[in-house]
C-alpha cells in the first residue's frame, strides 16, 4: 500500500515536533520539581524483595509476576566464563541455540524455524528494543552491540508477553541490563583465546551526588578457524570441501550511560564484520570476499517521576538507527571475473512510549502509550556496476494502547488481566490478551495459571524484498503471526537456599509465514500458511548458598509439530539436559561447569542432526591485590564434535561447530576519587535498573516505594 508522499512529509514534521515536545518536557519537570526519593533509601530487606521489572513493567517478586521467569546475574557471567548472550541464553531450562557461523540463532521449547532471525522473541537494553525495523531479528552472538562485561543481570520472561511489549514477544522477553556505577572507577580488561581471538575493553564510571555515568569501549578480533571441512563440497573444484582462513569475526562496541536524578541518557553503537565460510546462498566457495555487516545504535531519553505516593509515571523517547550490508561473490559464467552482488538493509526509527503504574490499596494498575514512526526501511540488491535487482523504499508507523491490572483476592489468590492494542499503517490492528492467576499457599508455594496471545507483524523483509530472481511478491498482503499460550507453573522452596520450579505449557501457532514455491512463476515467495503445536513440560532444581556453592540443573521435554505435515518440527530437540554449578575452590578463587546436552534434531532437509553433549570449565577469581580479576575457560572440554542444524540458503543441512577452545582474561578497576555512600551498589531500578536481592532468600511483604 503507498503512501501519498505529502501526507506522510506532513505527519513527520508532526510527529518529530511532538516527539522534542516530549523531551523538553522531561527535561522541565527535571528541573520544575523536587527530587524523588530514589531507591538508594531502601533497606537491604526491601531491596531483597524487588527482583524482577520485566514481567509487568514494574518492580515485583519474580515468585509473583505473571509468567515464569528467570535470572542471569553478572557473577553467573564471570562464574561460567560466558562470552555471548547466546551462551547465557543456552544455558537456560527450555533455550537451545544454533550457529551457522554466520549468526547465532535462539530456540525456544522446541522451536527454531529455519531461515528466522530471532523475530519470535523481543530482546531489550535497560527495556529499549534491540530488534531492528527491517529483518525483526535479535542479536544475541557476537552481534549483540553490548558488551558483555556491561552487563549486570538478564531477565528472561517466559511465554507471549504481547499484551505489554507488542510485536515479537511470542515465546518470551529477555531484557538485558547494564550495570550501574557504585564509585568513580576507571576499568579495563583484555583477553585472549583459540583462533587468535583477542578482545580489549575501556570503560569509567563515575558518581557524584545525583549524577552518575559510565562509558565503554570496546573490540574483539578472531581469526576464526584455520581450516573448516565441508563434505557437501568436497570435490577438487571446491579446494575438496577445505575453507581455509575465512572464518574471522571481529565488532567494535561503544556505550555510554549517564543519570541525573531520574533522568536518564544511554546510547550504543556497535558494528560487526564477519566473513563466511560456508558459502551459502550459491556463493563461491573457498572465497574470502563473501561477507556481511551489521550495525546498530541507538539513543534513549527516559524520565522517571513519582507523582503521588502510589502513582509512578515512566516517559521514553528514542532514535535509532540499524543497517546490514552484505557482500556475496558468486561466479561469472560471462567471464572471469566474479560477480559481487550487494545486498543491503536500512533503517532509521523514532519512537516515545509513556507508563503510568497506580497503586490502589493492594492492587496496582499499570497503563501505558507508545508510537513510532519509520524515517525509512530501505532494502537494496544490485550487482557492483549494474542496475537494482531490490529497491524498496518504506515509512511506515505504528501506535498502541496497553493495561494492565493486578487484584489481590481472597484466599491467596492475585488476578493478573490486560491486554494491548496495537495499529500497524501497513496491516492494521493486532489486539493481545494475558490473564495470570497466581496462587501462594504459603510462603514457599506458588502456584500460576498463564494464558496469553501475542503476534509478530510480518516484517519489511518478508513483505517487500521481491528480485523476481529467487523471490516474487506475496500474492495476498501477509498478516501478523499469531500465537495462544497456556502455562501450568509450580514453584516451592524446600529450604531457604533450595528451590524447584516444573512448568507444563502448550502453544498454538497459526498464520505462519514460510517462504514456499510460488506455483504461477516457479519461483518462491512468502505466505502465511504454517500452523504449528507445541505441548511438554520442564523441571528445574536450583540451589544457591552463603558459602559461594551454586547449582541449577534442568531438563526440558518439547514436542513440537507441523500440524498440516503431521510431523515434528525442524530444528527441534525433543529432550534439552543442562547442570551448571559453581564450587569455591580456594578463598579468592571459584570453579565453574557447564554440562548441556541436546537430542537429536532434524534440519530443513529431513537429515538427521546428531544429539550432543558439551562440558565447559572455568576458573575465575575476585577481585586480587587491589584491583585485578583473573579468569581462565576451556569450552567443549571434552573436544565432542557436533554440530547445528542450517537454514534455507545453505549447501549444508548442519554445521559443524568448534572443538575444544580456550580464553584467558584479566581485568582491573582502579578507583579513583571519594567513593560515594550507595545501598544499592550497582543496581538502581527503573526499566534499565536491578535491584537485585538474594534469588532463593528474598523475603515477602510490600513492595517498597520508590
Amino acid at each position: 500500500m503507498k503512501m501519498d508522499m505529502r501526507f506522510a512529509h506532513g505527519n513527520f514534521w508532526r510527529r518529530a515536533s511532538h516527539l522534542a515536545i516530549v523531551i523538553l518536557l522531561s527535561f522541565w519537570l527535571q528541573a520544575q520539581t523536587s527530587p524523588d526519593q530514589d531507591l538508594t533509601s531502601l533497606s537491604v530487606e526491601e531491596l531483597a524483595r524487588s527482583k524482577v521489572f520485566s514481567a509487568s513493567r514494574h518492580l515485583e517478586d519474580s515468585r509473583e509476576a505473571p509468567s515464569a521467569v528467570s535470572i542471569i546475574t553478572s557473577e553467573d557471567i564471570a562464574r561460567y566464563g560466558w562470552r555471548t548472550l547466546s551462551e547465557a541464553l543456552r544455558s537456560l531450562r527450555g533455550f537451545y541455540t544454533s550457529y551457522d557461523r554466520n549468526y547465532s540463532y535462539l530456540g525456544v521449547r522446541g522451536f527454531l524455524r529455519a531461515g528466522d532471525y530471532n523475530s519470535r522473541i523481543l530482546l531489550l537494553v535497560n527495556g529499549h528494543r534491540l530488534n531492528d525495523n527491517v529483518y525483526d531479528s535479535a542479536q544475541i552472538g557476537t552481534e549483540f552491540p553490548i558488551d558483555m562485561d556491561l552487563v549486570d543481570r538478564i531477565e528472561i520472561v517466559r511465554g507471549p508477553s504481547s499484551s505489554l511489549f507488542g510485536s515479537n514477544a511470542v515465546f518470551g522477553v529477555i531484557n538485558v541490563i547494564t550495570r550501574r556505577p557504585k564509585d568513580s572507577a576507571i576499568e579495563t580488561s583484555a583477553d585472549t583465546s583459540s583462533y587468535m581471538g583477542r578482545t580489549g575493553r575501556v570503560g569509567a564510571s563515575f558518581q557524584k551526588n545525583r549524577l552518575s555515568g559510565i562509558v565503554s569501549g570496546s573490540m574483539y578480533r578472531s581469526n576464526g578457524a584455520s581450516t573448516l571441512f565441508f563434505p557437501e563440497f568436497n570435490a577438487p573444484e571446491t579446494n575438496r570441501g577445505v575453507a581455509k582462513n575465512i572464518d574471522g569475526d571481529r565488532y567494535d562496541h561503544a556505550f555510554g550511560d549517564l543519570q541525573y536524578g531520574n533522568l536518564r541518557v544511554q546510547g550504543a553503537f556497535s558494528t560487526r564484520n564477519k566473513l563466511l565460510p560456508t558459502a551459502s546462498f550459491d556463493t563461491i566457495f573457498n572465497q574470502p570476499g563473501t561477507r556481511t555487516t551489521d550495525s546498530r545504535g541507538y539513543l534513549d531519553v527516559s524520565y522517571h517521576r513519582t507523582l503521588k505516593a502510589n502513582t509512578d509515571l515512566d516517559v521514553r523517547a528514542y532514535y535509532d538507527a540499524y543497517r546490514y550490508h552484505g557482500t556475496y561473490v558468486y561466479p561469472n559464467i560471462a567471464g572471469s571475473q566474479p560477480i559481487l552482488n550487494l545486498d543491503d538493509g536500512i533503517a532509521d526509527w523514532s519512537g516515545v512510549e509513556t507508563t503510568l503504574s497506580r497503586k490502589i490499596g493492594r492492587h496496582r494498575i499499570t497503563a501505558g502509550a507508545d508510537y513510532e514512526y519509520n524515517f525509512r526501511v530501505d532494502q537494496k540488491n544490485y550487482d557492483l556496476g549494474g542496475l537494482p535487482v531490490v529497491s524498496d523504499h518504506r515509512a511506515p508507523w505504528r501506535a498502541a494502547t496497553f493495561a494492565e491490572g493486578e487484584l489481590k483476592l481472597p484466599a491467596k489468590l492475585t488476578l493478573h488481566a490486560g491486554g494491548r492494542m496495537d495499529w500497524f499503517s501497513a496491516y492494521g490492528v493486532s489486539l493481545s490478551p494475558r490473564i495470570a492467576l497466581v496462587y501462594e499457599p504459603s510462603s514457599k508455594t506458588t502456584v500460576k495459571y498463564i494464558f496469553g496471545r501475542a503476534f509478530r507483524a510480518p516484517n519489511a523483509y518478508e513483505s517487500y524484498y521481491v528480485d523476481n530472481v529467487v523471490i516474487v511478491a506475496p500474492a495476498a498482503q501477509l498478516k501478523p503471526e499469531g500465537i495462544s499460550s497456556h502455562e501450568l507453573v509450580l514453584e516451592h522452596s524446600f529450604k531457604p537456599w533450595l528451590r524447584v520450579t516444573t512448568e507444563g505449557f502448550y502453544n498454538n501457532l497459526t498464520n505462519l509465514i514460510d517462504q514456499q514455491p510460488d506455483p504461477a512463476s516457479g519461483l518462491t515467495h512468502f505466505v502465511n500458511s504454517g500452523r504449528d503445536h507445541g505441548r511438554g513440560v520442564e523441571a528445574e532444581v536450583e540451589a544457591k548458598k552463603a558459602s559461594g556453592f551454586a547449582a541449577r540443573a534442568s531438563y526440558t521435554l518439547a514436542h513440537a509439530e507441523d500440524v498440516i505435515a503431521m510431523q515434528r518440527l525442524q530444528n527441534s530437540p525433543l529432550h534439552t539436559t543442562k547442570l551448571n554449578m559453581t564450587i569455591p575452590v580456594s578463598h579468592n578463587a571459584f570453579g565453574g561447569v557447564e554440562f548441556l546436552y541436546s537430542s537429536a534434531q532434524t534440519s530443513y532437509l529431513q537429515t538427521r542432526v546428531p544429539p550432543w553433549f558439551l562440558t565447559n570449565v572455568t576458573l575465575s577469581t575476585k577481585p586480587l591485590w587491589g584491583g585485578w580479576e583473573f579468569s581462565g575457560s576451556c569450552y567443549n572440554a571434552l573436544d565432542r564434535r557436533w554440530y547445528s542444524p542450517a537454514g534455507p540458503g545453505f549447501r549444508q543441512a548442519s554445521i559443524q561447530q568448534d572443538g575444544r577452545a580456550f580464553r584467558f582474561k584479566a581485568s582491573y578497576r582502579l578507583p579513583f576519587g571519594r567513593k560515594q555512600k550507595n545501598l544499592l551498589a550497582d543496581n538502581t531500578i527503573r526499566t534499565g535498573g536491578n535491584a537485585q536481592g538474594p534469588p532463593l532468600t528474598a523475603g515477602r511483604g510490600r513492595e517498597p516505594r520508590p
